[in-house]
């Protein structure tokens, strides 16, 4: 009863190296592989080129709102405008020109005093 387990053993190593249908089944199956990595890695770069373009649709957005909001500012900045709030909200009003007094820069400069300048000499000597 050896000789068929000795038969079997024969039979396997009498086979050598693959065959060709085992070279077919290894090819096929390199070949789902690389195929599988293939339609993952389109399926990937469709996603983040949808992502992409959405997130250029939002920026777009955004810049359109930013302009927006600088006109709006530049809008609620404007002299005539902030005249006419504080006029509203305040109850400030513009001066009339009897109610201004303009000053020149002569007024604006300190005098000296003439007696200050007898006091310092008198205290140094």
């Amino acid at each position: 009863m050896a000789t068929t387990s000795t038969k079997q053993t024969a039979r396997r190593a009498a086979r050598g190296p693959l065959k060709g249908r085992a070279w077919v089944a290894i090819g096929l199956v390199a070949f789902l592989m690389v195929a599988s990595m293939v339609v993952w890695r389109r399926s990937v770069g469709v996603a983040a080129a949808r992502d992409m373009r959405r997130m250029s649709e939002v920026e777009r957005g955004l810049l359109s709102e930013k302009t927006t909001l600088e006109r709006d500012i530049r809008a609620a900045m404007a002299r005539r405008r902030v005249i006419a709030e504080a006029e509203r909200r305040l109850g400030l009003h513009v001066a009339t020109d009897a109610q201004t007094r303009i000053l020149s820069d002569s007024l604006l400069a300190i005098p000296a005093r003439p007696d200050a300048a007898v006091s310092d000499s008198a205290s140094r000597s």
